[in-house]
């Protein structure tokens, strides 16, 4: 089975990295610097390219049996308008056309999924966030519309606080306002779930909060 993964040299990709090769699975990089890639030479096929190079993200994608993509804006160094979500149109547009269906995308509670009630904690959160970094919190969520509009298999993974540490097996998941969620998850736990989602059937089409559970 292979998967693609897009945003794996950022702090959760090498951790998305190691899960996903733990278990065997085949891996296509997409990265802008194959040299952030260097450790696991021989294990991985990186691809080279910006998320504008469409021949690119389509090398990426062929004969993947799931997307996972980790990207996310970089809240205080953004350039351009919502560069995550037209990253992402470029990215559905290749599965597309190479019938993959699988979409699994990291995402934060700025997207509301119908099955939430209101969460203090996650709701103040939310709108810190929207006031210190408005234009992060827009690319979110306007990438989170647009998957949600894309008629795919998609599952988005909603994430509080991330902090680097690795799996240890206990997280809680569900919705925020019924399911007790705490502001924090560590990266090897989020790797963990991420690469779950690629043959679990739960959430598909869903968006499930996760934290490091008690």
């Amino acid at each position: 089975m292979k998967i693609s993964l897009f945003g794996g040299t950022g702090p959760t990709g090498k951790y998305i990295i190691r899960e996903a090769l733990s278990r065997g699975y085949e891996l296509s990089v997409y990265t802008r610097d194959a040299s952030k890639l260097s450790e696991f030479t021989g294990k991985i096929d990186d691809v080279v390219g910006d998320l504008q190079d469409a021949a690119a993200i389509a090398k990426c994608v062929e004969n993947a049996d799931a997307i996972i993509s980790a990207l996310g804006p970089n809240s205080l160094k953004m350039k351009g308008d919502k560069p995550v979500m037209h990253g992402l149109s470029n990215i559905i547009a290749a599965m597309k056309q190479s019938g993959v269906r699988r979409l699994i995308q990291i995402s934060t509670a700025a997207y509301h999924d119908p099955r939430d009630r209101f969460a203090f904690k996650a709701h103040a959160f939310v709108l810190l966030f929207k006031v210190i970094v408005r234009g992060a919190y827009e690319d979110i969520k306007a990438t989170a519309e647009l998957i949600v509009g894309s008629g795919l298999d998609w599952t988005l993974v909603r994430i509080p606080n991330l902090k680097d540490a690795p799996a240890n097996g206990h997280v809680d998941v569900g919705w925020y306002g019924k399911t007790k969620l705490s502001m924090t998850l560590s990266r090897g736990n989020l790797a963990k779930f991420l690469v779950d989602q690629v043959k679990d059937q739960a959430f598909v089409r869903a968006a499930p909060g996760i934290a490091n559970g008690s």
